[in-house]
């Protein structure tokens, strides 16, 4: 069963663009093998990420136990998981984005991926306004 997970956690300490650049080259490589395709997203102002996943369910499953582990990032909450009919990343073992480059207007009211940060206003819908981002991501790529 095909299923797409999107998540969000917050980098231990700042980043270097090396550093993303080996991250991503990984993700890329395992997602390859693994059949998962996705976007990451990542602010340097915040050290947040947020991640979209596409692969078969159990694959997903899996690694996301994987991430939970990785030591190089805390705070890891899922924010939506589901089901399925078609991937929206099809080409992208992992596309990448800095969310701090990103329009504004595609990420309705977000400043911050934590759900700690964010007014009880909007925590209301968290699944799909976060689904909402990524789709709208794999538009505009």
């Amino acid at each position: 069963m095909l299923t797409e997970l999107v998540y969000c956690s917050v980098a231990t300490r700042a980043m270097s663009v090396d550093e993303l650049d080996s991250l991503l080259e990984q993700s890329r490589e395992q997602n390859a093998r693994l059949n998962v395709t996705g976007i990451l997203l990542h602010s340097g102002k915040t050290r947040e990420f947020m991640q979209l996943l596409e692969g078969e369910q159990d694959v997903i499953e899996s690694l996301m136990q994987t991430i939970s582990n990785d030591q190089r990032h805390t705070c890891v909450d899922v924010m939506y998981h589901d089901r399925i009919e078609a991937r929206n990343f099809e080409d992208w073992s992992m596309a990448f984005r800095l969310f701090d480059k990103l329009d504004p207007k595609l990420i309705e009211g977000y400043t911050t991926f934590n759900t700690n940060s964010l007014p009880p206003s909007l925590l209301n819908g968290r699944n799909s306004r976060a689904r909402s981002i990524m789709k709208s991501l794999s538009q505009n790529l």
